[in-house]
C-alpha cells in the first residue's frame, strides 16, 4: 500500500491473504461459516471464535485451519469489523526493513499477529526521523487496532505523539516508562564487551559509538563501555572516540578517521556490528591484521558477524523473542486481558567471543536469560 510521496513505503504484512485465488466447489468467498464448521466438525461458535482471534483447542484450531486452506474461505472484513468494533489490524514502525535485527523483530511479531487473525501494517522509515514522525502522526488517525513502534529514539515529540493514541501502544527497543516496552540491557551487554576487549590485550582502546539522541544503542551503550573503562582504571573522556551513522559506510570512514588521528589504538569497540564490519573493512584495505594489530568487539550479532573473518566478537541479542513478547503484550491490551500499569521487559542477552578479539570461540549467558529466548 503506497500512501502518496510523503510516505515513500509502506506495506500490508504478516498474515496478509495470498493473492491467488482458491476456489471451493460452490466457488470463492460463497461458503458460510455454519458450512465451514460442519466440513470441521465444530460448532459455528468455534468458528467465529477462530476467525475472531478468540480462544481454541489446539484440536479445533487446526481443523477450522486446514478447512479454511483447502476451501479457500476468506471472511468479510466489513462484516467482522462491524460485528467485533475491530479492524484486526495492527500498525508497526520499522527503522530500516533491510536491517537484519529488524528482520527478526518483525518475524517474531508477525508470528503471534497471524495466530490471532491479525493484520500487519508494516511501515519503513529507512533511518529518516522526519519519517518515522510523519508515520507516527498517521497512523494516529488511522483506522488501527494497536500499535508497535520499533524505536531509534523517544524523544518529546515521539511521546507527546504516542500518548494521543487511543489504542494500545507497544514500544520495542527504548526503556519507556509510559507505555508497555520490550527492550535489551544494552548498559551491560557493552559494557561486558568492553571487558573482552581489554581482557584480550587491549591497552590502547578508542571507541565507535552513536549519537545518545538513540538513548539505547546511543547513551545506555556509551554508558556501559564507560562503566568498563573507569573500573579497568581508564579515563573514559581521554579515549579516543569518534561519533558514527548506523551504515557500513559510515562504520569504514570513522574508523578511517579514528586511525588516522590515532595511529596506536591497538583495539575498538563499535556500538553495532553493522559499524564493526565496517571498521573491518577499513582495517583489511589498509593493511592491518585483525586481532593482531587491532582488535574489534560491538553488540548485536547481526548476520555478518558470523560470516565476516575472523568472526565478529559480539553480545547476541534476541531480536525475534523481543518481536514475540512485545506483539503478546499489545494484544493482551487489546483484547482487555492487561489494564493494569505500563510494563516494561528488558530481555537478557549473550557474550560471544570470537576471531576479532583473538579469543576462542565460546558463549556465555551473564545475566539470567530466559532460556525459551530465540534468535
Amino acid at each position: 500500500m503506497l500512501l502518496g510521496c510523503r510516505f515513500r513505503r509502506m506495506e500490508f504484512g504478516g498474515c496478509t491473504r495470498k493473492t491467488e485465488e482458491k476456489r471451493s466447489e460452490r466457488g470463492w468467498l460463497t461458503m458460510t461459516i455454519s458450512e465451514i464448521a460442519k466440513l470441521a466438525g465444530v460448532s459455528n461458535a468455534a468458528v467465529s471464535r477462530y476467525l475472531n482471534g478468540g480462544s481454541l483447542s489446539e484440536e479445533k484450531r487446526n481443523k477450522i485451519k486446514t478447512i479454511i486452506q483447502k476451501t479457500g474461505y476468506v471472511p468479510s472484513e466489513y462484516a467482522r469489523t462491524l460485528r467485533t468494533k475491530k479492524s484486526f489490524h495492527v500498525a508497526v514502525i520499522v527503522p530500516n526493513i533491510k536491517s537484519g535485527t529488524a528482520a527478526r523483530i518483525v518475524s517474531g511479531i508477525n508470528s503471534v499477529l497471524q495466530e490471532k487473525n491479525y493484520h500487519m501494517v508494516l511501515a519503513d522509515t529507512d533511518n529518516d526521523p522526519v519519517q518515522e514522525l510523519e508515520y507516527l502522526e498517521f497512523f494516529r488517525s488511522g483506522q488501527m487496532d494497536g500499535m508497535i513502534y520499533i524505536a531509534s529514539s523517544m524523544t518529546d515529540r515521539h511521546r507527546e505523539i504516542l500518548k494521543g493514541y487511543h489504542v494500545p501502544v507497544v514500544v520495542i527497543g527504548q526503556m519507556t516508562s509510559e507505555f508497555d516496552c520490550v527492550y535489551h540491557d544494552d548498559f551491560h551487554a557493552a559494557k561486558d564487551m568492553m571487558n573482552v576487549l581489554l581482557e584480550a590485550g587491549c591497552r590502547r582502546p578508542g571507541l565507535m559509538t552513536v549519537p545518545e539522541e538513540d538513548q539505547a544503542v546511543g547513551a545506555a551503550r556509551n554508558h556501559g563501555v564507560e562503566a568498563a573503562l573507569r573500573q579497568r582504571g581508564y579515563d573514559p573522556m581521554s579515549v579516543p572516540r569518534v561519533t558514527a551513522g548506523f551504515t557500513l559506510e559510515s562504520g569504514w570512514g570513522k574508523m578511517k578517521e579514528l586511525m588516522e588521528q590515532n595511529p596506536g589504538i591497538d583495539g575498538v569497540f563499535c556500538a553495532t556490528d553493522t559499524l564493526a564490519v565496517g571498521a573491518m573493512m577499513y582495517l583489511k584495505d589498509t593493511g592491518r591484521q585483525i586481532p593482531q594489530e587491532v582488535k574489534l568487539c560491538s553488540v548485536g550479532n547481526n548476520q555478518a558477524s558470523d560470516i565476516v573473518e575472523p568472526r565478529l566478537s559480539t553480545a547476541h541479542y534476541h531480536y525475534r523473542t523481543s518481536g514475540v513478547e512485545a506483539a503478546k503484550l499489545l494484544l493482551a491490551r487489546i483484547e482487555g486481558k492487561n489494564q493494569g500499569p505500563a510494563n516494561q521487559l528488558m530481555l537478557g542477552y549473550q557474550v560471544i567471543p570470537r576471531g576479532s578479539t583473538g579469543t576462542k570461540d565460546s558463549i556465555w549467558t551473564p545475566r539470567g536469560l530466559d532460556k525459551q529466548a530465540q534468535g
